[in-house]
């Protein structure tokens, strides 16, 4: 399984956007394109931002398919005399991680430049050689240049967000690293499968909310309003996962998950027994590559906010493997995409007014 040339366009376009938590107009624009050429539906962005596209079937039940669209990044937050610019997280940055890195914040009258430095060696004796890369950002200023506070502030205000500036780098084989894959990937695999599932002429036995949802690192925001607002009966999630095929001693906290080995699948109390079972069905049937991942409680993505909101959905979260989490240098298989999309295409398209949600009554 892989994806075509125009998928392929499309999520080097979307991770190439800075959408940093708050800030996530510009990625979904890129969404909003793809799904008004690929179906001729019109999407809509709600009050919050969340970009929603509705495939109505005229069903009684109502399938939600979910990704978040932001990524981790910084907010700036002070500006001293001389022109240095102090950043706050947006999200779980690992501090440490942003010694010596270029930044790019959305100021003003257009992007700007910075970076984050680090002491020479000449100056550090042994022990501080240890503790080159901080882990506090108030201990780790954005150099943009400027020489003074006014200059700095005639390029970037107080509350302007910002990302580490690394990009799309072709691996060997299929596999790509760039920062905030996490979740931009996750919202278009979701994105390209509510496209097959909208030109598909058996289509889905029921209703199709495709969501991709805003500030999610930050509390599922976007996940639970637009939960509450599209009241789904079914549920599913795309989100990364945790691959433990580097960090091997994590495989025995969460499991063996591999990158090129597909989708992952969710199993435990916060997922639906019946619904997981049917992608699981799904995927033998139709040769699509899963990995399956054991999960004794409700994670931080969506699913969790699918699965509280209102009455509560019955939800499953599938996926995509990725190494690095929250890092500039997140990598992924383009393989396991495709198997994701295939997955919840083929998944969602056998969905239907009689698929049975309750458990047997007394």
């Amino acid at each position: 399984m892989e994806l075509d040339s125009k998928q392929l366009e499309v999520l080097q376009e979307l991770v190439g956007k800075p959408t940093p938590t708050g800030s996530e107009h510009a990625g979904m624009m890129v969404l909003a394109r793809r799904l008004k050429e690929a179906t001729g539906l019109k999407p809509t962005i709600d009050i919050h931002g969340n970009l929603h596209c509705v495939l109505d079937r005229n069903a009684k039940r109502t399938v939600m398919l979910e990704g978040h669209c932001d990524e981790i990044g910084f907010i700036v937050v002070y500006v001293d005399d001389d022109g240095l610019v102090y950043l706050a997280p947006l999200g779980g940055v690992t501090v440490p991680l942003c010694a010596a890195e270029r930044v790019v914040i959305a100021g003003r009258n257009g992007p700007v430049n910075g970076v984050i430095g680090a002491r020479p060696p000449h100056l550090m004796n042994a022990e501080e050689k240890k503790h080159v890369a901080k882990d506090d950002l108030r201990d780790m200023p954005c150099d943009i240049g400027a020489s003074s506070r006014e200059e700095a502030l005639s390029l970037i205000s107080i509350g302007d967000s910002g990302v580490v500036d690394t990009g799309w780098r072709r691996l060997a084989g299929s596999r790509v690293s760039c920062r905030g894959f996490d979740n931009r990937v996750g919202t278009f695999a979701m994105c390209e499968a509510f496209i097959k599932l909208a030109n598909s002429q058996c289509g889905s036995g029921c209703n199709i909310h495709y969501v991709a949802s805003v500030q999610e690192e930050v509390g599922l925001v976007g996940g639970k309003t637009a939960a509450y607002d599209v009241a789904p009966a079914i549920g599913v999630c795309c989100d990364v996962g945790f691959a433990t095929d580097v960090q091997k001693d994590d495989k025995k906290k969460i499991g063996d998950v591999r990158l090129g080995n597909g989708a992952i699948v969710a199993v435990g109390p916060t997922y639906h027994r019946a619904l997981v079972d049917h992608f699981r069905g799904i995927a033998g049937t139709h040769n699509i590559p899963i990995q399956v991942k054991g999960a004794p409680r409700g994670t931080g993505t969506c699913a969790w906010a699918m699965r509280l909101e209102r009455g509560g959905a019955a939800v499953a979260q599938i996926s995509i493997p990725l190494r690095y989490m929250h890092s500039p240098v997140e990598v992924i298989d383009l393989n396991d995409v495709a198997a994701v999309i295939e997955l919840v295409a083929k998944g969602v398209g056998a969905l239907d007014d009689g698929f049975p949600l309750l458990p047997e009554q007394p």
